[in-house]
């Protein structure tokens, strides 16, 4: 039965054709109708997002584009819903858990998770276009909508075919047809840009900051959430430069440019 169910829905997304039109209709419907049902997102600039915001959608998009088939025979395997902090690169990612000892047909567990850093650096202090898979968005809610739909083809290809490429062409005919979608990136705004447009701080820039009451100076090493800023310090770590230095991990809005 469940086999079944697999060729349905992979005749169904090689085969339906929607229209441009009807496309951005439904979209625009399932925009209008996540902020009237969310607890959460009080604009289409939401400073909240819940993991319900994120589970009802889907079933929207499940609902207006899929003839419900999607959801629920990814849940019959296991699929669940999430927001991350920690992912600073990538928008969206649809993670497969295999059990020991696959084999095909047996039950996986599937992840749709969204990066709500990302999200929330985007439309806050740095003013510039916003392109999610080719399509310009005006706020938070349009970019996540773009991301859900791109994994949710990430999560067809997985349930259909045990494998998804979002830079082949199946993958790439599937996102166009169904959402409009012409590339496959994201261009979401990440800590290191917000670093280096707003702060004038990258890679390599000798900076200074306060710890516990102390000035120190080091150099950016890193940046993700926070800066990782190397101080000279005789008691710290070896690296490659045969310097020791002591790791600090600085939010941006604390880091100042230093030139020596």
């Amino acid at each position: 039965m469940t086999e079944s169910l697999h060729s349905d829905l992979a005749d169904y997304v090689v085969r339906k054709s929607i229209t441009r039109k009807t496309v951005q209709q439904k979209q625009h419907q399932i925009y209008n109708d996540s902020l009237r049902l969310s607890r959460a997102m009080a604009s289409p600039n939401f400073t909240r997002v819940g993991k319900d915001d994120l589970q009802r959608m889907a079933k929207m998009y499940d609902a207006m584009f899929f003839d419900g088939m999607l959801l629920p025979l990814a849940k019959k395997e296991g699929l669940t819903f999430g927001w991350s902090a920690r992912m600073t690169k990538n928008a969206g990612k649809t993670v497969t858990h295999y059990p020991a000892g696959y084999r095909r047909g047996d039950p996986r567990r599937f992840e749709i998770i969204l990066s709500s850093s990302l999200l929330f650096q985007t439309f806050s202090d740095i003013n510039r276009p916003v392109e999610v898979t080719g399509i310009m968005c005006k706020n938070r809610l349009q970019a996540m909508q773009r991301v859900l739909e791109h994994e949710l083809v990430h999560l067809i290809e997985m349930l259909v075919w045990d494998d998804s490429s979002c830079s082949k062409s199946p993958f790439q005919k599937i996102a166009n047809r169904f959402f409009g979608h012409t590339q496959h990136q994201h261009d979401l705004i990440t800590q290191r840009e917000r670093a280096a447009r707003k702060f004038k701080i990258g890679v390599g820039t000798h900076v200074r900051f306060d710890y516990e009451g102390q000035a120190l100076r080091g150099v950016v090493n890193r940046i993700t959430r926070r800066a990782t800023v190397l101080v000279p310090d005789a008691g710290g770590a070896m690296f490659n430069d045969g310097k020791r230095y002591r790791k600090y991990y600085v939010p941006l809005e604390h880091l100042r440019r230093h030139t020596s």
